[in-house]
């Protein structure tokens, strides 16, 4: 088998090598990394050995390869399963997906997690992922802010271990929130250039507090979360209550 990395790049390729428990060589210009019934045993790279040639091997975005079924590594340089390497090195190489926070996420295969070495925010998200689950409901629920969820969701995508299904903004309920020094309403950053990737330039959100719909202008603030944050003037003319539930979505 051979090819270049212009549809599908190295982390893919081993990781469907790794799936098939293929025992080779999978081979680039300058380096090469062997596998034993899908596993990697050993990697180089120019002058770099084992984990680190791994890794250099994995960042490539360009370039050939060939692997060469049956031929065997001289040395060992690793030990441990194909997908800890990989997610260690999506975890180095920081590779972000773009994501919106109506996007679902759900696990794809619960097995797989068992061997992986997993951080605390990566294993707090997948707990709560037994059932399909937008990433701003995810944040919610998970505690953490919406760019790390979104940090890990798409660490866990590259690996497989989860599968993104988009879908439209739409309305979201918020939780009213005091922030000092603000003559405007906020809301999270990602979630406002959601609505305005969707629904064009806005600047201004309809707030439905009980019986009533106010028109709020609105600004973005990172990683603000489930929360319509406003100041004091604006909870007392507005006859808000900090802690109370909204609904909320762009005024058009």
């Amino acid at each position: 088998m051979d090819g270049t990395f212009e549809l599908l790049g190295p982390i893919e390729l081993l990781q469907l090598l790794s799936q098939a428990r293929q025992t080779g060589a999978f081979k680039v210009p300058g380096g090469e990394v062997y596998l034993e019934q899908g596993q990697p045993v050993h990697a180089q790279y120019k002058n770099q050995i084992g984990r680190d040639g791994l890794f250099q091997i994995l960042s490539l975005k360009e370039g050939k390869f060939r692997f060469l079924v049956g031929e065997r590594a001289r040395q060992s340089s690793l030990q441990g399963s194909l997908d800890n390497y990989l997610l260690e090195a999506i975890r180095f190489m920081d590779m972000r997906l773009d994501l919106s926070p109506f996007d679902q996420v759900q696990l794809t295969d619960a097995n797989r997690t068992t061997h992986l070495t997993l951080s605390p925010d990566e294993f707090e998200l997948l707990q709560h992922m037994s059932k399909p689950i937008s990433l701003f409901d995810l944040a919610l629920a998970s505690g953490l802010s919406s760019d790390t969820v979104n940090l890990n969701v798409s660490r866990l995508a590259r690996l497989g271990l989860v599968q993104i299904t988009t879908r439209t903004p739409h309305t979201v309920r918020l939780v009213v929130a005091r922030l000092e020094g603000s003559a405007v309403a906020r809301i999270d950053s990602q979630l406002l250039r959601a609505w305005r990737s969707h629904f064009g330039s806005f600047a201004q959100v309809e707030v439905r507090a009980e019986n009533r719909i106010l028109q709020l202008p609105v600004e973005a603030k990172s990683n603000a979360g489930p929360q319509l944050l406003l100041s004091s003037d604006a909870l007392f003319f507005h006859n808000l209550r900090v802690g109370q539930e909204v609904l909320v979505w762009p005024s058009l």
